[in-house]
């Protein structure tokens, strides 16, 4: 499937409409089966699949290590993930809690939550140089080929200290994050410990926890953190740093784990 379509349109500008051709990012359903069950279906780009549902399962905490994964199938919209019965009891016990956990974050205070959370604290000795962070969210700005086309991704990239770097591009912020922790799993390894993650959405709660659960120790955004998102990351260690513009970023959590000079 095309990642893109291409439509008319008519495009106001200075007082007059001209007849355009316009570059529409695609968002379609995806389903993901696990054996034969279905998990979840994400509204997504329908490319990188394989990679989206791999990452989906490691940063939702389902999948620990990828001999967990048998073999994976896409057709037609559909992801099937054929896995072991490990997977498939995290996945019970997580239906089992969902519904408690919900009520824990609209009703308890951001401690309470990290408590009740099946997630342990990042450990990390890396130290990154904040120069090196700006020129990767300048590598992101570049390299996104389909965010310039159409204006409707986000991108998600990933480093390491030996120079890998992995770029996904999609409709939903979670879903490009799901897709480049998935690319690096299976290209890589599953020890993200020495990796940093740069994103084009805001550092909410939700990617907070990805990082957390893979372990990615700092996380850093284009864009804005929300509180709760700020509150995890100091608990949980992760350093978190936001509106990277230019030469200009905050940094809101960890920040021993950056080289200023």
């Amino acid at each position: 499937m095309k990642a893109s379509v291409e439509y008319t349109t008519s495009r106001f500008i200075h007082g007059h409409i001209d007849e355009v051709k316009d570059e529409v990012a695609v968002e379609t359903p995806i389903t993901i089966y696990i054996n034969g069950k279905r998990l979840r279906v994400l509204y997504a780009t329908p490319q990188e699949l394989v990679e989206l549902a791999i990452g989906h399962l490691i940063t939702e905490g389902f999948v620990k290590k990828l001999e967990e994964v048998i073999r994976v199938d896409v057709k037609d919209g559909e992801v099937h993930v054929e896995a072991s019965a490990e997977v498939e009891e995290r996945i019970k016990l997580h239906n089992a809690k969902m519904i408690n956990t919900v009520k824990t974050m609209c009703g308890y205070s951001s401690e309470e939550l990290v408590e009740s959370l099946p997630v342990e604290r990042v450990q990390s000795s890396i130290q990154w140089p904040l120069n090196e962070i700006f020129k990767l969210v300048g590598e992101l700005n570049l390299d996104a080929s389909l965010y310039r086309r159409t204006g409707g991704v986000h991108a998600a990239l990933i480093a390491d200290t030996i120079g890998v770097k992995i770029l996904c591009e999609d409709v939903g912020r979670h879903n490009a994050v799901d897709k480049v922790v998935g690319a690096y799993a299976l290209r890589k390894s599953m020890h993200f410990n020495h990796t940093l993650l740069v994103c084009s959405g805001r550092l909410s709660s939700e990617i907070v926890l990805k990082a957390v659960r893979v372990g990615i120790p700092i996380l850093a955004s284009i864009s804005a953190p929300t509180s709760l998102g700020v509150s995890l990351a100091t608990q949980l260690g992760v350093t978190l740093i936001g509106f990277m513009r230019g030469s200009k970023c905050n940094i809101y959590t960890h920040p021993k784990r950056l080289i200023l000079t």
